[in-house]
């Protein structure tokens, strides 16, 4: 039985066959009417310009100093100008005539509202806002003339397939014809105008960005002109509007064609912007006013032509259909809040003609004189052409709150006229579809009392709708939204817990409801369980969570009151606000590991190495380090591999590493391996004095510093580093040498260094357990930063040295070895603009908690092992913070 193929079939296979033997038996490519792909967009720079004879592709200057480009063939140019200069093109195809001059218009006076989604795109995607022009007409070209100022960029659109082969322009022919044309429901309705859909004038729908925007009513209407030529055939008309809705989205970077219809000189009306020729759909064709208005594009210039009967006659039908179905009185005026226009600034109350022109909302002669002289005649005749309506339906409540069923308001009054009078009904629907209200009646005005008694009212959009016969129902609903939450809130965002789970402080909820609100509030863990819940009722909610924390982590809050959208939130619950760096008993390992959290790689301008054992030489080692380099720390006779390692990833080949003390603190066999890596810069004194002024001398001439801080330089057994650490993260920080002296008389070296390197001020660390006064008396301005112990020193220097600061560096004071942990820490510190403090291994310092409520700082590091510094020290100086 022979197979029998669907007729639709049959005819594309005929087409196609018929194409293919066109473009092989006569060579020639279908017409421009014919072809359906995607649009060519080409940026020429006319800056490029050169004196001579030009190849395609190329930017000439012409004989009277005009830019001439030889391009691919186009048929719509736009220009990118430097700013509100005036430009004229003129262009022609082959060796055809020259076109006349044409001033090209700019294009900000249309464009998405101010503010939205729309506009931010835009912006993103015209990048430094050169001033665009209108898509320009040109017909079929292939080489343009521009005369204008330097610094303008062409913008040439194909929309035919004119640089396409007969093959290629073949597939596009039978490719559209393949696909079809189906037709929009809306242009289908038997009172609708004929409209050619955006399936049928070939949009691209790949390019569009996004869902429309609705407006919940249409109010009027814009009538505009797209400033190009009214040279176009009628089968070239719908490539014009497929090259307007390329140029509008991919270069200027609106979401899909500006203009919710167009009409060609010959009176087609073409679907525009997509959402539905039927819906209130936002344009983006006059900026600041697209919301509730719908635009009519005519196709063409219009600054003193007269548009043809039939394009009077096509925007009068459109203007009537959509005044019947969106219910607007096209002979009359009304209000309008301006987005922002170069009329009106936003927020600006204009009574504008229900069908106006762009003019009237922007600095511009758009739509032209010859429209704009014809509106009162497209009112007149879309009044006509609309037939009976039922217009400026609206309700004096558009939004009421139920609590517990019964609305704040007692009564929505619904109101519509009628045009002309007749008669006619008001009906309510309920969100199930139940009808609750009924009135009807006849005359001009349809209005009627809705009361709202009882307290059994459900939650959603009651649909109202006045209807009248031989014309569209209108509709429009009243919101019966639930009560909300207000100023829902937890007291904090950080909450600390002790061992126990408890809270310290307690974290305490508020929130605004209505009288007599029910509330809940509940409190889930990491886990999703709930840790905490709490009921009540009243105007507000009034709740604290106290305990039951199971562990660290983000928790979740919930409040819920009656039938009110429920607000939650996150709180984050920790047993320590200072981050844990340098967990390991390795002072090596710990040094690598600061280095690790300070910089990146290749960061560092250079690295300061010290011995790990002895503390001697390394004193003065953090205001070496300073911000721009890590402090680092080897055994005295080998490098790890691992500190070999960290150097190459921080330091960039050929910097500095400083190395502190003689062959005795770190062998040359360290140097050596050291060197491989940069350039090495030993440090070093007869002694440890020595060794700091040594150090002292590369500080200053690195920060010009004429300050100088001085700490003790022993004896051994009292720890001296302490002080001279705690100073030493601030003179990272600010650039200050830090010199070391004897107890009781100032050394001689340091003498020499401050004589010889310039210093007129010192700061003093520690009391006279520390430094004598004797020793003040030799010393230059001396100012003492003392208190009872070492943390008290260190809180000293936090409190008059470091200003406001938001972090702190908590290491122990204590301990035979501690000091390596914090003299690693100096750079971490200073590039934090962290001050150090000191405390106890196993209980926090009392001086250290008491600047720790004082300072104004959120968080920071705790340095070192648990042994160093125990969890419950760590756990009492968050305590410090989060209960300032």
């Amino acid at each position: 039985m022979p197979v029998r193929l669907p007729f639709a079939l049959l005819r594309r296979l005929s087409l196609l066959l018929a194409v293919l033997a066109v473009v092989l038996v006569a060579g020639v490519a279908p017409s421009p009417a014919e072809v359906r792909h995607d649009v060519a967009i080409t940026e020429v720079p006319l800056d490029t310009a050169s004196d001579g004879a030009s190849d395609r592709d190329t930017v000439t200057r012409a004989a009277d100093g005009a830019v001439e480009v030889a391009a691919d063939p186009f048929a719509l140019l736009a220009l990118h100008l430097p700013g509100e200069v005036t430009a004229e093109v003129r262009t022609r195809f082959g060796d055809g005539e020259w076109s006349p001059w044409t001033t090209v218009h700019h294009l900000h006076e249309e464009g998405p509202d101010p503010g939205s989604a729309e506009a931010a795109r835009a912006a993103a995607v015209q990048g430094d806002g050169a001033h665009a022009t209108h898509p320009v007409w040109t017909g079929p070209a292939d080489r343009l003339q521009v005369r204008a100022v330097d610094g303008v960029t062409a913008v040439l659109l194909d929309p035919f397939g004119l640089g396409r082969s007969g093959w290629e322009r073949a597939w596009d022919t039978a490719s559209a014809s393949w696909q079809g044309s189906p037709r929009d429901v809306a242009a289908a309705q038997a009172d609708a105008p004929d409209i050619v859909t955006r399936a049928e004038w070939g949009a691209d729908e790949s390019i569009v960005n996004g869902l429309p925007g609705q407006s919940r009513q249409l109010d009027r209407v814009f009538i505009h002109h797209t400033v190009g030529s009214n040279g176009y055939s009628q089968d070239q008309a719908p490539g014009v509007v497929r090259a307007i809705q390329a140029y509008h989205v991919r270069d200027r970077g609106w979401s899909d064609i500006g203009y919710n219809f167009l009409v060609d000189r010959f009176g087609t009306v073409y679907e525009g912007r997509a959402g539905g020729m039927d819906q209130a759909v936002i344009g983006a064709q006059a900026g600041g006013f697209n919301t509730a208005s719908t635009g009519i594009a005519l196709m063409g210039t219009y600054t003193s032509a007269t548009p043809s009967p039939e394009v009077v006659t096509a925007v009068s039908e459109l203007v009537a259909w959509k005044a019947g179905i969106h219910h607007f009185d096209p002979l009359a005026t009304g209000e309008a809040v301006s987005g922002g226009s170069t009329r009106y600034e936003a927020g600006t109350v204009v009574t504008l003609p229900n069908v106006s022109g762009h003019r009237d909302v922007s600095t511009t002669t758009c739509p032209g004189d010859g429209p704009y002289g014809l509106l009162q005649t497209v009112r007149e005749r879309s009044r006509e052409a609309a037939g009976d309506l039922i217009v400026d339906h609206a309700s004096d409540v558009t939004r009421t709150r139920v609590i517990r069923g019964d609305p704040d308001v007692d009564a929505v009054t619904l109101q519509a006229r009628l045009d002309p009078p007749g008669e006619w009904s008001i009906e309510v629907y309920d969100p199930d579809g139940l009808r609750v209200h009924r009135a009807e009646g006849e005359g001009a005005v349809a209005s009627t009392t809705w009361t709202l008694d009882g307290d059994g009212w459900a939650l959603g959009d009651h649909l109202w709708a006045v209807a009248a016969a031989g014309r569209v129902t209108a509709f429009e609903h009243v919101a019966f939204e639930p009560p909300v939450i207000l100023d829902a809130a937890a007291s904090t965002g950080l909450a600390l817990a002790d061992a126990d789970g408890d809270l310290t402080p307690p974290v305490g909820f508020g929130a605004t409801l209505w009288p007599g609100a029910g509330w809940v509030l509940e409190v889930t863990g990491p886990d999703g369980q709930v840790v905490h819940r709490q009921e009540g009722t009243g105007a507000s909610l009034d709740a604290a969570w106290a305990d039951g924390v199971r562990g660290p982590g983000t928790h979740g809050w919930r409040m819920t009151a009656e039938d009110a959208v429920p607000v939650e939130g996150d709180l984050e619950v920790r047993y320590d606000v200072l981050d844990r760096l340098a967990d390991t008993d390795d002072p090596v390992a710990a040094a690598r590991l600061l280095s690790a959290h300070a910089f990146a790689d290749g960061e560092a301008d250079h690295v300061v190495v010290a011995r790990a054992d002895v503390f001697a030489d390394a004193l003065a080692g953090g205001p070496l380090a300073g911000t721009d380099g890590p402090l680092l720390l080897t055994d005295p006779a080998s490098l790890d591999p691992a500190v070999h390692a960290e150097l190459a990833r921080v330091l960039p080949p050929g910097r500095p590493i400083y190395v502190l003390g003689g062959t005795a603190a770190v062998s040359q066999e360290v140097a050596d391996q050291l060197a491989t890596l940069g350039h090495v810069v030993r440090l070093a004194g007869s002694n440890r004095v020595a060794t700091a002024a040594a150090i002292a001398e590369v500080v200053v001439e690195r920060t010009g510093a004429d300050v100088a801080l001085v700490a003790r330089a022993g004896p051994d057994d009292a720890l001296p580093w302490a002080d001279a650490l705690a100073g030493g993260a601030y003179g990272a920080w600010a650039g200050l040498p830090l010199l070391i002296t004897d107890q009781q008389g100032l050394s001689p070296d340091t003498a020499a260094a401050i004589r010889d390197l310039g210093i007129t001020e010192t700061l003093v660390l520690g009391g006279q357990a520390a430094i004598a006064d004797a020793v003040l008396g030799d010393l230059p301005d001396p100012v003492r930063l003392a208190g009872a112990d070492r943390s008290a020193t260190a809180a000293a220097v936090a409190t008059q040295l470091w200003g406001g600061v938001d972090q702190v560096v908590l290491a122990s004071g204590f301990g035979e070895h501690a000091w390596a942990w914090a003299l690693a820490a100096a750079p971490v510190a200073a590039r934090a603009g962290a001050p150090l403090l000191l405390t106890a291994p196993d209980v926090l310092s009392p001086a250290t908690a008491t600047v720790l409520g004082d300072l104004d700082v959120g968080g920071g590091l705790v340095v070192g092992p648990a042994g160093l510094v125990a969890d419950e020290v760590s756990w009492a100086a968050s305590h410090a913070i989060v209960a300032r």
